[in-house]
């Protein structure tokens, strides 16, 4: 006899499998395999007790702060424990209750719909598709004279695409051009210097390499227009839409995907600060959904979502490593997660040193839902996550 580790679907499916399940069968049964902990955030009181009844009626349970029994408080936070299946449950009875249950139900259906999705593919609008349904590398190209990493290495277009070719041999299939530093200390670049550095690059890329997916790292419109009209398929935004007003409306019209970034700071820039959060991923599971609804009230339909990494989101490096432990809880919003570890400074040491660490974290953020690793060691880093 012996206890099975099984933390994905594919893993309990393999499992069925090797026993001769009915697939219907296992179907059914796969709903029963996973304990869901979800909060549930603030309620009515009156509701929440209705709600703690109707889980412990089908063998789950919500937690609820001790007042929430004598009603002594209005409202309450509570903590679900359910499988899939007892959610079922729990859904298609809080329908039919008062107090704010229906929309909590509905939400609760909502939100472990999107958590469960799996396979993602990104389509740009000049006819390429990109399948997400295993991690994919994004392979960096700097043509910044002060980036952190390899700044003034790629300025000239041959040497860029040689750097491409070699990242395309290597393993990626994104490569995300950047033509402005995000560091604390580096200026910020006008919009005609901006283009005359990306522009040329990613017209020389596509060229050169008509089928690898272009992502464009720029927060600001003019840029992304321009990228777009020589062939960059998506734009990366360390914005999230907040460096530039009319990011969204662009990217909606061009129908472009976009990558949407947590950073403390709107103006495109890391930080020196050691800045302390509560409650980090809360903090940033809510400022991404909000940036979600914009973009989709804009009209985007294709969004990644990235956590931000590093001194976008604190000089604290506790704060990175939590973010990474607990990756798996922004899968609820959905969407393909991209994760940007890769030679950060809260991995400690020097630049050089920081490979070993660099493909730790991409281990473990494709353990946890990562779907898109950045990385400026692309053959390394395509390897270890090749491992099956």
């Amino acid at each position: 006899m012996i206890i099975r580790s099984v933390k994905t679907r594919s893993d309990l499916q393999a499992l069925f499998a090797g026993l001769g399940s009915d697939p219907a069968g296992a179907a059914i049964m796969s709903k029963k395999a996973f304990l869901r902990i979800i909060d549930i955030g603030e309620i009515d009181t009156r509701g929440a007790n209705v709600f703690k009844q109707e889980a412990l009626a089908c063998g789950a349970d919500l937690a609820l702060p001790r007042d929430a029994a004598g009603f002594k408080v209005p409202r309450v936070r509570g903590i679900l424990m359910a499988t899939d299946k007892q959610i079922g449950i729990i859904v298609n009875k809080l329908k039919c209750q008062p107090f704010g249950l229906k929309k909590i139900a509905s939400e609760l259906a909502a939100v472990l719909e999107d958590f469960n999705k799996g396979n993602f593919i990104l389509k740009s609008s000049h006819g390429r598709k990109l399948s997400l349904d295993k991690p994919v590398v994004m392979g960096v190209l700097n043509v910044t004279p002060d980036s952190f990493s390899d700044g003034g290495k790629f300025n000239s277009i041959a040497s860029a695409v040689r750097k491409v070719g070699e990242m395309v041999e290597q393993g990626a299939l994104i490569i995300d051009v950047g033509g402005e530093s995000s560091g604390p200390d580096s200026k910020s670049v006008s919009l005609k210097e901006e283009i005359k550095r990306v522009v040329p690059v990613v017209e020389a890329v596509r060229k050169k390499f008509p089928d690898i997916f272009i992502s464009i790292d720029t927060y600001k419109s003019g840029v992304a227009v321009a990228a777009y009209k020589v062939g960059a398929d998506m734009v990366n935004d360390v914005t999230a839409g907040r460096g530039d007003s009319k990011m969204f409306s662009v990217v909606a019209k061009l129908k472009m995907p976009i990558c949407l970034m947590y950073s403390k700071d709107k103006n495109a820039r890391t930080t020196r600060d050691k800045i302390e959060y509560a409650d980090v991923i809360e903090t940033i599971d809510k400022f991404l959904s909000e940036r979600v609804v914009k973009a989709r009230e804009a009209g985007i339909e294709q969004i990644v979502v990235d956590p931000g990494m590093g001194a976008f989101v604190s000089m604290e490096s506790k704060y990175s490593f939590e973010i990474l432990r607990r990756l798996s809880e922004l899968r609820s919003l959905g969407l393909p997660i991209l994760i940007g570890a890769s030679r950060k400074s809260f991995l400690g040491g020097k630049i050089e040193d920081r490979l070993v660490p660099s493909l730790v974290c991409a281990v473990i953020a494709v353990m946890n839902g990562a779907k898109i690793i950045r990385a400026h060691d692309v053959a390394e880093t395509w390897r270890v996550l090749s491992i099956r």
